[in-house]
């Protein structure tokens, strides 16, 4: 989750006379288009040999945005991947053999973690066009 104090973004849309839910509901799910565009750009694929039939993307193509919810006195929203191997291309796994003994570590790709730091970073650049927006809306 991420949560910044925008008290200043906020005294600068009312004296806009903007709607502050409006605004608040737009910059959370730009903020987690940002970090959906980025974890999907960074979500291997496999690949397999040609003759096999095999076909790679699944868990890139299984990318899902969620809903904008109006939590308590904040918003939410969030992306989600429902293939089950999931967290093991992003947080790492280890590797067995057949006897069950470790023999080695994958490490994981962190692409969640990508985007949501990318989102993190551009927190400012969101709110600065949402303020634009009312600015042009309001015509100021």
């Amino acid at each position: 989750m991420i949560t910044k104090d925008y008290s200043q973004f906020r005294k600068q849309l009312v004296s806009l006379g903007a709607d502050l839910q409006e605004s608040a509901k737009r910059i959370v799910a730009g903020m987690r288009d940002m970090a959906y565009a980025v974890t999907v750009k960074n979500t291997p694929v496999g690949s397999y040999p040609a003759r096999s039939g095999m076909q790679g993307g699944t868990l890139k193509r299984s990318w899902e945005r969620g809903k904008t919810l109006r939590v308590g006195n904040g918003w939410q929203s969030d992306y989600h991947n429902n293939v089950y191997y999931a967290i093991y291309v992003n947080n790492g796994h280890r590797q067995v053999n057949r006897r069950g003994e470790t023999t080695g570590y994958v490490q994981g790709n962190r692409m969640m973690e990508q985007g949501i730091d990318t989102a993190r970073r551009q927190s400012g650049t969101v709110t600065r066009q949402e303020m634009e927006r009312v600015k042009r809306k309001t015509g100021f």
